[in-house]
């Protein structure tokens, strides 16, 4: 009904309304609700004031607000004159939602917060703009605080706040006929200042002991009212259309209150006195102490103070909960995302976490110390130390805590931030012992979350797709020009074995982020492409780091030949037992059958083990062709790995053996069996791309003709056999001249 998911989002923004009605359009296309809004409205409102009424709360209000929060403001602008009016839709008076304003102003004094927190922000959007001033002025005669009337002051601050919301976001969008109601902005933003400031004493009031009499709910609400009012008013001076805007009372009455705000939060010591003047579980202590650290953070960067100082002080007293060290993180990694924190802040900040972060993980076995709580910081702080520099500040103590929470933390969403800080710094550790010890243990996890695609989220995918990239580690890959520099640097051939297996598992990936994330990290390793505009295809992607593999090689390494094994694991001695094992189960019950299954079942749902065959088989024949030299030693290394052309023929006599055994003819249960017809043809393909380096080269030939001469036989695999492997040979006469130029072993490409 309002365009608007039942999820949990910021409901007096804007932004987040996107696709909601307007409040107007809402009760126009259902007409028959603003009667019965306004019905029950009014009997929720009597029996709020009603002392004596047994019933909690009607049954009603919770669903009438869940809706009314999810409208989009009222805009219709009749009543401001000027010609205001024209700018939003009209709506008949008998279903202005407006009249619903006073009904919900008496239910949110109601002694439950959530009844009092949805009403103010309904009373936001359902009112219309010239109403505002008058909501915000009672409001704000209402907020004087009496411990009897508690309640009905938080009701009164929540409008206050709801109210300032909705025109701050009016104010920075200043689109359509908002532009018309400066006037009347200004106006109730001299409201809102001259009533804060009466109220102030809701901020810290103590009694003769020094104790805080108003209660930290309220304390806090009154101090983000403060905070949005000062705001506004910032915005309204900035883009004042007219000098007499800047010169009249506004540009003075903020400086007041301004004081009182900074007093009460500008320093860490204003913050331990609200924390040892409460207790730690009273209500809305949490929210004052957010909104505390969060000015501490912004009142440091605007005024110069040592803003690492004051993180450090935060962070390391254990008398702050959690939610401060939370608040001061999201500041400071909202305040580096915009390029607000300046370099020297940066490399004193990123000492100051993680010294925070080996604090939280000094007795780590599994868990971190503080608990449920400390997962946002921790998450908050393993970010903050991805975006700040990290030259020159990298030594084993940080890789080690990181290699711990990678592997050890039970909440996905650290862990996955620990993997991607972990690859920012091995990339800027200048070590050398700092990456060999490290980064065989990176790439071991890397390839751990990526192996199972199944049981593996895709946050998980892509955290390990980022990381790669940002470990700068795929360079000593792909980057061949400088192989012979890294390679003093790097650790084993496991390593870069995984590498390869890595990069391709995730360059096939079935989410597009994930694969977009691998695309980037490959091409900046090949040509230090970085922007996303520039990025070919993934199928291109896939092609140009086959080529930079094996391309510009004089030798063979025993790394890159394990992992071309890895690629083609039909041709694999392991392997290949197994599958000719399996197909061996598995021809009984293929005897009986005439036809292939209508939906087969997948490894994985996006991987092309065929495309992957095809092109590290391509990519290294035309190495091969380029240099006899190379081509022997890509001979020798991939005799160590195993696969030759002896095994090749080998697995396909087996398989035709199997075959007869059965009574099959094998080319047939290669055309209908799909593991099958992979089987052959990478077997095939792989005997083609070595023929012409092998003393052996005919040896294959028998086993062959099995696959050439069937004429039932699928073509792409019959004309591999015929064109490929037998040539213009006798096999073939039934096949024209045009048909064999046009088919390749690598049909795929």
């Amino acid at each position: 009904m309002t365009g608007i998911a039942n999820a949990d989002y910021e409901i007096t923004s804007i932004k987040s309304q996107s696709k909601a009605l307007h409040a107007n359009d809402f009760f126009t296309k259902y007409p028959s609700l603003h009667a019965f809004f306004d019905r029950e409205l009014e009997l929720s409102a009597i029996d709020e004031g009603d002392e004596t009424c047994e019933v909690e709360i009607r049954p009603s209000l919770n669903a009438i607000l869940a809706i009314l929060t999810r409208l989009k403001v009222n805009t219709n602008y009749e009543g401001l004159g000027n010609g205001v009016g024209d700018g939003g839709p009209s709506v008949s008076s008998a279903l202005d939602p407006s009249s619903f304003v006073p009904h919900l102003e008496a239910c949110s004094t109601s002694k439950y917060m959530s009844i009092r927190d949805r009403c103010a922000t309904a009373i936001a959007i359902v009112a219309r703009p010239f109403e505002r001033s008058r909501i915000l002025t009672q409001a704000l005669d209402e907020a004087t605080y009496s411990e009897r009337y508690s309640n009905r002051t938080h009701g009164a601050l929540l409008r206050v706040k709801s109210v300032l919301r909705i025109i701050m976001d009016e104010s920075c969008d200043r689109s359509s006929a908002r532009k018309a109601c400066d006037e009347f902005t200004e106006e109730i933003t001299r409201c809102a200042l001259r009533g804060l400031l009466q109220s102030s004493h809701l901020l810290k009031k103590m009694d003769k002991n020094g104790d805080p009499i108003v209660p930290a709910l309220l304390a806090s609400t009154w101090l983000e009212c403060a905070i949005v009012t000062l705001q506004l008013s910032d915005v309204l001076l900035s883009c004042a259309s007219s000098p007499s805007l800047s010169s009249s009372r506004l540009a003075s009455m903020p400086s007041a209150l301004l004081e009182i705000v900074d007093v009460n939060t500008s320093s860490v010591d204003a913050l331990r006195g609200q924390l040892d003047q409460r207790y730690s579980s009273e209500p809305g202590l949490s929210d004052l102490t957010s909104l505390i650290s969060r000015r501490l953070v912004e009142w440091s960067i605007i005024n110069g103070n040592d803003l690492s100082s004051t993180v450090s002080r935060v962070l390391t007293d254990d008398g702050v909960p959690y939610e401060g060290k939370e608040a001061i993180m999201e500041t400071l990694l909202a305040c580096v995302l915009a390029d607000e924190i300046s370099d020297v802040d940066a490399c004193t900040l990123s000492s100051c976490i993680w010294n925070y972060l080996h604090r939280m993980t000094s007795s780590f076995d599994g868990v971190v110390r503080d608990c449920e709580g400390s997962y946002a910081s921790l998450k908050l702080a393993l970010q903050l130390l991805a975006r700040l520099d990290q030259t020159g500040a990298t030594h084993s103590e940080h890789l080690n805590t990181l290699c711990a929470l990678s592997q050890r933390v039970r909440n996905e969403e650290c862990r996955v931030e620990a993997m991607r800080t972990w690859g920012v710094l091995l990339s800027v550790s200048e070590n050398g012992s700092d990456i060999a010890e490290n980064a065989y243990e990176f790439v071991t996890l890397l390839d751990r979350e990526t192996m199972d695609w199944q049981s593996a989220s895709t946050d998980v995918r892509l955290a390990a797709a980022d990381a790669l990239h940002n470990s700068g580690l795929l360079k000593y890959v792909f980057k061949n020009g400088e192989k012979e520099a890294l390679k003093s640097l790097f650790v084993n051939d496991e390593a870069h074995t995984k590498l390869v297996k890595i990069s391709f598992l995730i360059l096939e990936d079935e989410d597009d982020d994930v694969r977009r994330s691998a695309c980037v990290g490959v091409m900046s390793a090949i040509n230090g492409t970085t922007t996303i505009k520039d990025l070919p295809q993934t199928e291109c992607v896939l092609k140009l780091a086959f080529r930079a593999l094996f391309d510009g090689r004089t030798t063979m390494e025993p790394w890159l030949a394990d992992s071309f094994a890895l690629l083609l694991p039909e041709v694999c001695e392991s392997t290949s037992t197994i599958l000719l094992t399996a197909f061996s189960e598995q021809k009984i019950k293929s005897t009986t059958r005439n036809h292939q299954k209508l939906f087969d079942e997948e490894e994985h749902p996006r991987r092309e083990p065929m495309l992957l065959a095809q092109m590290a088989a391509h990519a290294l024949k035309r190495a091969m062709m380029e240099s006899n030299e190379y081509a022997d030693t890509v001979v020798n290394a991939l005799s160590a790995a195993r696969v030759t052309i002896e095994g090749c023929v080998h697995n396909l006599e087996r398989f035709i053996d199997i075959a007869k055994s059965a009574n099959m003819d094998a080319a047939c249960y290669a055309n209908e069996n799909v593991e099958a017809f992979h089987f052959v043809t990478v077997n095939m393909i792989v005997i083609w791309m070595l023929k012409n380096s092998s003393p052996s080269a005919q040896s294959f030939r028998e086993a062959c003709v099995v696959f050439s001469g069937a004429s039932l036989v699928h073509p792409s695999l019959r004309f591999t056999a015929l064109r490929t492997v037998l040539g213009n040979s006798a096999e073939g006469e039934d096949c024209d001249d045009n048909e064999r130029q046009h088919h390749h072993p690598c049909f795929l490409l």
